[in-house]
This record gives structure tokens, sequence and C-alpha cells, in this order.
């Protein structure tokens, strides 16, 4: 019998869950502002914030529909250092690394024509927060410590079964080679490849619902959880499901905190270049994808400020491109100006990756 799915989303900015039916019709949404924490100590991921929304919020889908599965997606350039069946630290990517690590790091590095994985700003290299989490955790991390990518690690919070996937270890993690289709030598070389879970499909059911969870969110004892992927992936994945692009080269602009520009299929970029946030994405089977990226919602926060939320004035789209001090303008005009800003920035990383078809 078809059953319902929740489709659990954990962004950098919000966390986000959604029920669809069996006929892909949305049943309800719930969404919670993460909160980001320090302990003295690097910032870090709101793990317990997460959980304890999580909790609820299965429980109040649960009374809503027979759910018969959970997908986990989530954001990249995160992954929980495990102590044993304890999460001990999960890196906030923005946190900035002592510039003596750092260094010390990026003498490590593969080269970025193996990775397609350029060298990014804090900790978005995923590789960078591994080699700092060794330092911060000398007698865990180092000996016989395991980690989980961020969207697994929710897979193992709801199945209790550890895992791996393409799509998150290929977003500029430095630890994965995605022509090779294989872990990097510094993942290998640092024994991190074997600290990771089992690699697995997206697709892959790792188990049904913990029976502790099941009891005490309602879900039924046989809903099963998906490995999950990686958010832009899961956007990426979900467009080649539109009969219209079937074979055909199309684009994705997946937005939020990042504004990702993926091209699927056609002939690709010439070269990729670092100093422009190209890279290789690795889609649901394995393959590397062109992309270009800029950090467009976190803009758009900016430009907005107090006026966030307002409706842009499309109707008067011609008088916000004209406009000099824009970011004094009313609300609605200086929403259709930072829309215009973000378009214009969305075409240049579409012509980077040589995008062809629709978008």
């Amino acid at each position: 019998m078809d059953r319902a799915v929740v489709v659990l989303d954990i962004g950098k900015t919000r966390s986000k869950a959604s029920l669809w039916s069996p006929r892909g019709e949305r049943l309800a949404e719930r969404d919670y502002l993460n909160a980001a924490w320090t302990d003295a100590g690097p910032a870090q991921l709101d793990i317990a914030g997460i959980d304890a929304w999580l909790r609820r919020t299965l429980g109040e889908l649960a009374a809503l529909a027979d759910i018969g599965a959970v997908v986990p997606v989530g954001h990249g350039a995160a992954a929980v250092l495990m102590d044993g069946e304890r999460p001990l630290a999960a890196l906030d990517y923005e946190a900035e690394p002592p510039a003596a690590l750092a260094a010390a790091y990026d003498a490590l590095r593969d080269p970025f024509e193996a990775t397609l994985s350029p060298r990014l700003p804090g900790g978005l290299n995923l590789g960078l927060q591994l080699y700092w989490l060794e330092m911060l955790y000398p007698h865990r991390w180092p000996r016989a410590g395991q980690a989980l990518l961020w969207p697994q690690f929710w897979a193992w919070r709801l199945s209790g079964e550890r895992a791996c996937e393409a799509t998150s270890l290929g977003c500029h993690t430095d630890l994965w080679r995605p022509l090779d289709r294989r872990f990097s030598d510094l993942a290998q070389r640092r024994g991190w490849a074997g600290r990771l879970g089992p690699l697995r499909r997206a697709a892959d059911v790792l188990g049904p619902i913990r029976p502790e969870l099941a009891a005490a969110t309602g879900l039924p004892r046989d809903c099963v959880v998906h490995c999950g992927l990686h958010d832009s992936n899961a956007a990426l994945h979900a467009a080649r499901g539109f009969p219209e692009l079937a074979g055909a080269p199309f684009a994705v602009v997946s937005t939020g905190t990042w504004f990702v520009s993926m091209a699927a299929g056609g002939a690709g970029p010439a070269a990729y270049d670092p100093a422009e946030d190209m890279l290789a994405n690795v889609d649901v089977e394995g393959r590397p994808v062109a992309t270009a990226r800029f950090m467009g919602g976190r803009d758009y926060e900016a430009w907005m400020g107090q006026g966030l939320g307002a409706a842009s004035d499309a109707a008067r789209l011609a008088e916000a491109a004209a406009l000099h001090d824009w970011r004094a303008a009313p609300p609605p005009l200086r929403a259709a100006r930072a829309a215009l800003e973000l378009a214009r920035r969305s075409v240049r990383a579409l012509e980077l990756i040589a995008a062809e078809g629709p978008v």
C-alpha cells in the first residue's frame, strides 16, 4: 500500500520537514531556525536543538498520515564526530580555523585537478574540519574516532545505521576524486575514508526507524529511513524527474543560504576555475556535475536588513535597476533590486559552467 513520505531537509540556516502524499501532494510543512553555538571553542552546529525539534515534528506529522519512509537531506561541508553512540562535535563551516593549522592542511590536499574541490574560506572544505578535529580531540579522533556526514548523521539518528554517500563526499570536501569515483589520497592517508561509514547509494534503505523513536513519535515501526543526500544534489535529482527534461541538457539553480548553479548534460566548461568558486559536485549516480556558487541567501539577508520578507515590486523593476543608493530605498524597491542582483550573479554562474537548455 502506498504511504506518505517525510523529507527532512537540515539546511545551514533552517531545518525543514515536509510531508508528502503517495501522489506527490505536500500535506504539511514544519521548520526551525537553527542556532549555532560555541562552548569555549569553534562554533558548532545545533545538533541538540534540531534533534528536539525533529522529535516534536515527527510526532506532529505522524498524527496526520501513515508515514512509510523518511528521506534525510542536508547541507554540505558538515560532519559529526562521534564518541561511540554520542555526537561529540559538529563544526560550523563558518568557523575560522587557526592560520597555522590551515597552512599545514593546505600542504596535505590532493591537487585541484584531481578533486575539483577548490580551497574555500573557513571550514568549507570538510577535510580541513576533520584535520581540525584531530587537533581538538587528539585522544579521540586520530586513534579511534568515527564521523558521519551531515545527511547521514540524521539517517543514523533515525535508524541507528551508519553510512556515507557520494553526493556529500563530492561536495567541495577534498575527500573525493569524482573522475575516479574514489576517496582522495588525503582521505586514505589519514584514515578518514574508513571512518565515515560504508559507502551507500542515496536511495538505499538503511533500516527501520529506531524502536524508541517510533514509540516516542507515533511513527509506524516499519517506517524506513533512506540513506539521504546533499541538498543541492537533491534539487538536481528532482529536476531530472520532469518528463520535459528527459535526455536533454538543463541547469538547476538551487537557492538558500547558497545559490548553487549546476549544469546537467551538455559539453560542460572548458576548464574549472577555482578562483571563481567553480567545482564539481557529484550526483546520485556518482557523476561529476559542473557547479558554480555564491552566497546569495546570506547576501540577500544583509541587503534587506529589517525589510527582510518584503515582496519585490516587479512592476517597478526598471526603477529599481536605475537606483544608485538602492540599499536606502523602500523595502519593496530594495527587494526588487536585490532580486536583480541575484539574477545577474546567477546568469554569470550559469555562463561559467557553460549551462545549456532550460534553467
